[in-house]
């Protein structure tokens, strides 16, 4: 009935956009938009020459603007489109566009990246982390701002109703006049599996809007999402795959026996994100942009036609004399006043209707309000928030001695759980836990010129819950001319003292409770990268400490083909944990050839706290060239490998990757190259693409295994299909 549901809001949807406008493009990946800068705006209008709307064969004027805004404050920061075709295949698995992340083997599953230094910092509500192939944060949102109304079909799968995948996306962004920006994204990803009980699906509707004044700038965001997750617990014998020769009876994939039957977890949650400041001023002339000219030029010479002593008629533009026409006024701000709220609301499921016998080492009820007895089971939470933001800004650059801007702010964030809290006659029922944290802090910044930028941010919490936290972030680039190139220097670095998550402190379920004291966790960590364009290398380097590190572990016994005793829940380590990275990205072409690189060193100095792989390396070989001019194509081949490590585990019941604690049934994952080899074109407006993924699956080496006892698909073929319109 959900499912009819999300189906029918789509229907709806859609047809608001005249029928035209069907599927788009994932944040994954935005395809083939022309860009233009949003200072072009100033000086055009979506009809400049007033022409008849009517007339025929009107040409359509293509372009879009995009931006994201930071999540405390809604600063804009301009983004390029991705236009690039490059990598789009890898980026519609689960597996990510480096292949640097461990799932659970069917696509849109739960994941875990495995360079350490690149997992996003912990959110409140835990359930929906191992997600973030299809969810995204506000501040990763792409607001728009276009020419004409721009509408993109996406779809990619693979396999068949039995075992496959389906990918369906929609985008569409369109504006009202010159400063609103509206549009839409849909998205729904089905993948049935090709083991048992392992299927998976997410639906997610965003829309957006943006204002875009002098002096008043909005942008709203608002997004519900609906994910449901068979478990399978994984398969009971990893001999049925890496060596089905020991076996008694041979298993195609969709026959081989699996831990759990009729286990979900299932998530719903819907996010409103609200940002707009009103900004003290003056106004200003100022030079237009080279394209700003150019146009205004073009303009000038269309209108005055028939006066050529004032166009040059050597080439068609205007004459020096009337300089004073390309200036421009503009609206510099001083000071702004910034408001910024974000509401969610989530609810997370885990039923199971048939649990094996002894597979849960804990049972601390037996009923939740009357119902769900005996193996079933049904945890419940509900999780609210409300986060509120206020702040003054001195912006950078109204005048020459303001080299940089200047921001003070406080903060005040509401949370709110329910979950069972009270046991009497072995039945669980619903209680409440309420939780409020303060927070004041500043930011320094330089973000304009070209040599040197700097942002330092620094909050600290002195009221509620979270107090004594402490937050202190440091970014710095310093850009500089070397043997006839540019050379890029980043630092970064920050110090974190922060409580851990409410449900690292508290759940409560029919098979896992804990009410956690918990120390504060600090981090402290410092990150240099190098890049140098001419050569295409980057180099990054990282060393972090952490105290009282947090993080999730079970444990349990394997027999007879099954699970049991099995125990999870949060961990803290009381000493001190060092990790270091090094990472190297080098680009390398030879005419058409092109070998794309990137390898990664890592160490942690408690591999039973923080399993890292000692090596992960990623390799991309293709050969690049144009037919006829239009159609580009790339032909290749990407593959991963990585060092063997107990990678860790992940608990179904908890919906967390998990350390592996007993060493009796410890699995070490590692050492099997992942290849995937495909074809991947682009004409004009449109990228397709033929892959085939986990190429080595079948050959000398069944090991591919990415999370213990959860094995990737067999080799797959896959399809994808990509395409704009300009309305």
């Amino acid at each position: 009935m959900r499912k009819k549901q999300y189906l029918l809001l789509t229907m709806m949807a859609v047809s608001l956009l005249n029928g035209h406008y069907l599927l788009a493009q994932t944040q994954r990946s935005s395809n083939s938009f022309d860009s233009f800068d949003s200072d072009d705006q100033n000086g055009r209008t979506f009809n400049p020459f007033d022409n008849d709307s009517t007339k025929q064969h009107k040409e359509i004027p293509k372009g879009i603007y995009v931006w994201t805004v930071d999540q405390k404050f809604g600063d804009i920061k301009r983004v390029d489109v991705d236009t690039m075709p490059h990598l789009y295949p890898q980026t519609t698995l689960a597996m990510g566009r480096q292949m640097q992340y461990n799932t659970l083997g069917n696509n849109y599953t739960a994941r875990q990246n495995r360079i350490f230094i690149d997992r996003k910092e912990k959110q409140q509500f835990a359930f929906t982390e191992v997600y973030d192939m299809v969810l995204k944060q506000p501040g990763d949102f792409h607001f728009t701002n276009t020419l004409s109304p721009i509408t993109n079909l996406s779809y990619d799968n693979c396999g068949n109703k039995t075992n496959g995948e389906d990918h369906l996306q929609a985008k569409f962004a369109t504006n009202a006049g010159k400063r609103i920006g509206l549009g839409m994204d849909l998205n729904y990803s089905y993948a049935r599996g090709y083991f048992q009980n392992q299927s998976i699906s997410h639906f997610g509707a965003t829309f957006y809007a943006s204002y875009l004044g002098d002096q008043y700038q909005l942008h709203a965001l608002y997004s519900t999402n609906h994910q449901k997750a068979t478990e399978n617990g994984g398969v009971t014998n990893d001999d049925y795959i890496r060596h089905p020769e020991l076996t008694e009876q041979s298993y195609s994939a969709n026959e081989i026996p699996v831990i759990l039957q009729q286990n979900w977890n299932r998530n719903d949650h819907q996010h409103l994100f609200l940002t707009h400041r009103y900004s003290l001023g003056f106004y200003q002339d100022v030079p237009m942009t080279e394209e700003e000219r150019k146009a205004k030029e073009f303009a000038l010479a269309s209108a005055l036609d028939n006066k050529k002593d004032s166009i040059d008629a050597s080439d068609g533009t205007v004459k020096p004399d009337s300089a004073m026409l390309f200036m421009k006024r503009e609206f510099k701000p001083v000071t702004s006043f910034i408001h910024t709220a974000e509401l969610g609301s989530y609810e997370r499921r885990y039923q199971a209707y048939q649990t094996p016998a002894n597979y849960y080492g804990n049972t601390y009820y037996n009923r939740y309000n009357g119902t769900y007895a005996n193996d079933s089971v049904f945890d419940l939470t509900n999780y609210f928030s409300l986060k509120n933001t206020l702040a003054i800004a001195l912006m950078e650059g109204f005048n020459k001695y303001a080299m940089a801007g200047l921001k003070v702010f406080a903060s005040h964030e509401l949370r709110r759980a329910k979950m069972p809290m009270d046991i009497a006659n072995d039945n669980a029922t619903m209680g409440t836990i309420n939780e409020h944290s303060v927070s004041i802090g500043g930011q320094l910044q330089r973000t304009q010129g070209h040599t040197l930028h700097y942002n330092v941010l620094a909050e600290t919490w002195v009221a509620g819950e979270d107090m004594g936290q402490l937050k202190l972030d440091g970014q710095a680039d310093l850009n500089f001319a070397f043997l006839g190139d540019t050379v890029r220097l980043v630092a970064k670095g920050y110090f974190h003292r922060l409580n851990p998550t409410m449900y690292e402190r508290k759940f409560h379920a029919k098979h896992f409770w804990w009410d956690n004291n918990l120390d504060k966790e600090t981090r402290t960590r410092v990150e240099g990268n190098f890049t140098y364009e001419k050569t295409r290398t980057t180099l990054r380097v990282a060393v972090e400490e952490i105290q009282n590190y947090t993080y999730y572990g079970m444990s349990y016994t394997r027999a007879n083909d099954t699970n049991t005793l099995l125990t999870a829940g949060v961990r803290q380590h009381g000493g001190n944990l060092n990790i270091l990275t090094a990472q190297l990205d080098q680009k390398l072409q030879l005419g058409p050839l092109h070998w794309d690189n990137v390898l990664t060193y890592q160490s942690s100095s408690n591999e039973d706290v923080l399993p890292l792989p000692t090596l992960n390396a990623f390799s991309n070989l293709y050969l690049e060239f144009m037919i006829a001019g239009v159609l580009r194509v790339e032909l290749g081949g990407a593959a991963t490998w990585f060092t063997k490590y107990n990678a860790p585990d992940f608990c179904p019941g908890i919906n967390q990757f998990a350390v592996q604690e007993n060493g009796q049934t410890r699995t070490e994952l590692g050492n099997f190259p992942f290849v995937d080899v495909y074809a991947n074109l682009h004409l004009k407006h449109a990228r397709f693409f033929l892959m085939m993924q986990n190429a080595t699956a079948s050959s000398f080496n069944k090991n591919y295994f990415l999370t213990p006892h959860y094995a990737q698909n067999e080799a797959t073929i896959h399809f994808g299909v990509s395409w704009n319109f300009f309305n």
